[in-house]
C-alpha cells in the first residue's frame, strides 16, 4: 500500500511540475548562504522559490516589470529593504536595492521567457 502512495505523490509532482515554466535557478554563493532561486511561471502567475542551505524552502508570488537593463522582479507583497532582482538579456540574475546592483548570482539552467 504504502509503494502505492509514493507512485501516486510522484505522478502528482510530476503533473505539476509539467504545468510551470521554468525561467531560471541560480545560486547565491556568498559566504554561508549557497541558496538555490528558481523563477517560475504558472497559471499567469511568477513565482520565486528559494531551498536555503539549512534546508528550509521559501515561494513567493512575484510581480514582473520589464525595464530596459532587464526583467525587474519584486515581491507582490513588498519587503522592508525595497530589494528586488533583475534578470538581464544574458540570463544573470542580480540582487538589487536602492542603490543599485549589489550581489550577481551563479547560473544553474538559462531563463526562458516568452
Amino acid at each position: 500500500m504504502v509503494g502505492l502512495e509514493n507512485r501516486r505523490r510522484l505522478r502528482w509532482k510530476a503533473s505539476a511540475l509539467q504545468a510551470r515554466e521554468l525561467l531560471g535557478t541560480w545560486v547565491d554563493e556568498r559566504p554561508r548562504l549557497g541558496d538555490k532561486i528558481t523563477f517560475y511561471r504558472e497559471d499567469d502567475k511568477w513565482y520565486l522559490e528559494t531551498w536555503f542551505n539549512d534546508g528550509c524552502h521559501s515561494l513567493d508570488e512575484v510581480i514582473p516589470t520589464p525595464m530596459a537593463e532587464g526583467l525587474k522582479l519584486e515581491d507582490k507583497g513588498g519587503n522592508l529593504f525595497a530589494e528586488y532582482f533583475i534578470i538581464d538579456a544574458d540570463s544573470e540574475l542580480y540582487f538589487c536595492n536602492a542603490g543599485g546592483r549589489y550581489y550577481k548570482a551563479s547560473k544553474v539552467t538559462p531563463m526562458r521567457v516568452a
